[in-house]
């Protein structure tokens, strides 16, 4: 137990997002080949028992989709930080990927696009335009 104690603390802290789907091999090649997520890991152990992890793009957070009977229901999605926007909305739009929301400022501060996945789960990529007070300062996260 101490080894495993010790090992723990050296690494940092996993965040996951994850779901099932029956669309599991067009979702991997949405993420893969349109949007050009890296693949973390891998695995089939059946028809059944299929995943695929992979690296957010600014690689903060594994994004997991595994195969399975019924599409998420999810009224949400990914909205991930990008340190160039506009050079992915070129990328992601060259690849085919599906545009639900074109490129734009918000009134938020920030500059943003949105996709959507063979499942309907939003995937939004945005960089700041105005940074806000609150980013990278750890004691006013939570505070809006």
């Amino acid at each position: 137990m101490g080894d495993t104690q010790s090992n723990h603390t050296m690494r940092s802290p996993e965040f996951r997002f994850y779901y099932f789907t029956p669309r599991y091999e067009r979702t991997i090649a949405f993420y893969r080949d349109m949007l050009g997520f890296s693949i973390f890991h891998t695995w089939s152990r059946g028809e059944g028992d299929r995943g695929t992890i992979f690296q957010s793009p600014n690689g903060v957070g594994l994004i997991e989709i595994e195969a399975g009977a019924e599409a998420p229901a999810l009224q949400g999605g990914l909205y991930i930080e990008v340190p160039d926007v506009d050079a992915w909305y070129e990328k992601v739009r060259a690849r085919g990927a599906p545009i639900a929301r074109p490129l734009a400022d918000t009134d938020y501060g920030h500059r943003n696009f949105k996709s959507v996945d063979p499942n309907g789960v939003e995937v939004s990529f945005f960089s700041y335009v105005i940074v806000p007070p609150h980013v990278g300062d750890p004691d006013r996260r939570g505070d809006d």
